[in-house]
């Protein structure tokens, strides 16, 4: 077997990977260590993030897209986690989000990532 075509296939084989794979792996689960950039207060009293890199696929309340994360008014820690998204988005400071469903339902952060 020629090692050079092997050696080819195989950085092809990652090269499609790396194009083809989702920044994140929409929920249940976390998001990869992200900026905060933009918070939105909806009119029922939710809140909406967006994050970079983006999400995709999310159904957002109230409508504002599919790279938009959503925390409902009847989450019992909305304020606080609206507090800390607002500390992430004034000071830069990394989050990872925990997507409750696969509509980008948020339930649980960490503030500064890892």
């Amino acid at each position: 077997m020629n090692r050079s075509r092997v050696r080819n296939g195989i950085l092809t084989f990652a090269g499609v990977a790396m194009v083809t794979l989702p920044a994140f792996a929409q929920g249940p689960g976390w998001t990869e260590v992200s900026s905060v950039i933009q918070v939105i207060n909806t009119s029922n009293g939710g809140v909406n993030v967006r994050l970079s890199p983006d999400l995709t696929g999310c159904i957002s309340q109230s409508g504002y897209g599919s790279s938009i994360a959503s925390i409902y008014p009847s989450h019992p820690g909305i304020n606080r986690l609206k507090a800390d998204l607002l500390v992430a988005l004034t000071t830069g400071t990394k989050v990872m989000l925990y997507l409750s469903d696969n509509t980008c339902t948020v339930s649980e952060m960490r503030l500064g990532g890892l």
